[in-house]
C-alpha cells in the first residue's frame, strides 16, 4: 500500500509538473504580440502600397495638410479593423515571430512584408483620425504604431530590422509634422515622448547582421577557407555595428573572402546608413518635445 502511495504521489507530481507547464506556455502564447500582428495581417484588404504611393506618403507628411489623406480614405476605412488589432497587439510584453534560421537562405521573410503594408496603413490610419478631429486617437495610433514598427525587428533577418527602420521613420515623420504644428498639448505630447522613449538606441542592427551571417555557415560549413572568413566576418560585423571605426577592418575582410562567399554578405556602407538614418531621425524627434 504503500508503494502504491509513493507511485501515486510520485504521478501526481509529474502530472502538476505538466499542468503547470503547460499553463505557462498558454499564458506565454496569448502573450505573444507576433500571433496578434498575424491576425491583423489575415484582416488586411485591398491593401497594396506602391512605392510610389509610399513616397507620397512622405512628400504628405512634410505638408500635412487637412486634405492630403483622402487619396488613400477608403483604404483605410478598409482596413481599421486590422489597424484596431495590431494596436491592441503592441500592448503585450513580448513579440516571438518565431523564426527557424536552421533554413538558412529560405528562411520566410513574408510576415515582414505584410508589417511594411500594415505599419504604412497605421500612419495613413493617424493622418485620417487626426484631421477627422479625433488627436487623441491619431496620438494613439501613432504610439501604437512606433511598438509595432520596433516589434517587426524582433529576433529578425537585416531586411526585417530595415523594414522596421522604414517603419519608425515613417512614423517619427508623421510625429515631428505634429509637433511642429504646435497643436499638441501637454498630455499627447508626454504619451508619445514615451513610446519614443520606449525605443531606446533604435534597432538591434548588431544582432539582425550577426543572424543573417551565421545563417550562412551550414552552405560553407565543407569550404574551410570560406568556412575560416565567415568566422571572422560575423565577429567584425557584429562589432562594426556597435562601433564605427571597426569599418575598415571589416571591408578588408570581406574583400579578402572567397568571391562567392563576399557577394552574399550586406553591404556595411548601406546597413550603417539606414542606421544613421534612423538614429538622425530619432534625435530629431526627440528635440522637437518641450
Amino acid at each position: 500500500m504503500r508503494s502504491l502511495n509513493r507511485i501515486g504521489s510520485a504521478t501526481v507530481i509529474m502530472l502538476l509538473t505538466v499542468t503547470s507547464a503547460f499553463g505557462q506556455e498558454r499564458v506565454s502564447l496569448a502573450q505573444n504580440a507576433a500571433l496578434r500582428y498575424w491576425a491583423a495581417f489575415s484582416q488586411l484588404r485591398d491593401s497594396g502600397i506602391t512605392d510610389q504611393d509610399a513616397k507620397e506618403l512622405d512628400s504628405i507628411l512634410e505638408k500635412m495638410g487637412p486634405s492630403d489623406e483622402s487619396k488613400f480614405k477608403d483604404l483605410v476605412e478598409k482596413n481599421t479593423l486590422a489597424l484596431e488589432i495590431m494596436t491592441r497587439g503592441t500592448l503585450l510584453p513580448k513579440c516571438d515571430w518565431g523564426l527557424d534560421y536552421g533554413l538558412g537562405g529560405d528562411l520566410p521573410v513574408d510576415y515582414a512584408r505584410k508589417a511594411l503594408t500594415l505599419g504604412r496603413l497605421n500612419v495613413l490610419y493617424a493622418m485620417h483620425l487626426y484631421h477627422a478631429g479625433n488627436k487623441d486617437g491619431a496620438i494613439r495610433a501613432l504610439a501604437a504604431g512606433l511598438r509595432f514598427s520596433h516589434d517587426v525587428s524582433s529576433g529578425g533577418s537585416l531586411f526585417a530590422t530595415l523594414v522596421a527602420k522604414d517603419l519608425l521613420v515613417t512614423h517619427l515623420m508623421a510625429i515631428n509634422a505634429g509637433l511642429r504644428m504646435g497643436q499638441l498639448s501637454v498630455s499627447p505630447q508626454l504619451q508619445l515622448k514615451n513610446a519614443v522613449t520606449e525605443l531606446g538606441n533604435g534597432l538591434d542592427w548588431s544582432g539582425a547582421a550577426k543572424r543573417d551571417i551565421e545563417a550562412l555557415r551550414a552552405q560553407y560549413a565543407k569550404d574551410q577557407q570560406a568556412a575560416a572568413a565567415l568566422n571572422r566576418i560575423v565577429d567584425l560585423y557584429s562589432a562594426f555595428l556597435r562601433d564605427e571605426s571597426k569599418q575598415p577592418m571589416l571591408t578588408e575582410a570581406i574583400n579578402s573572402a572567397p568571391q562567392e562567399l563576399a557577394t552574399v554578405i550586406p553591404n556595411p556602407k548601406r546597413v550603417l546608413e539606414q542606421k544613421q538614418e534612423l538614429a538622425a531621425k530619432l534625435s530629431e524627434t526627440r528635440g522637437l518635445f518641450r
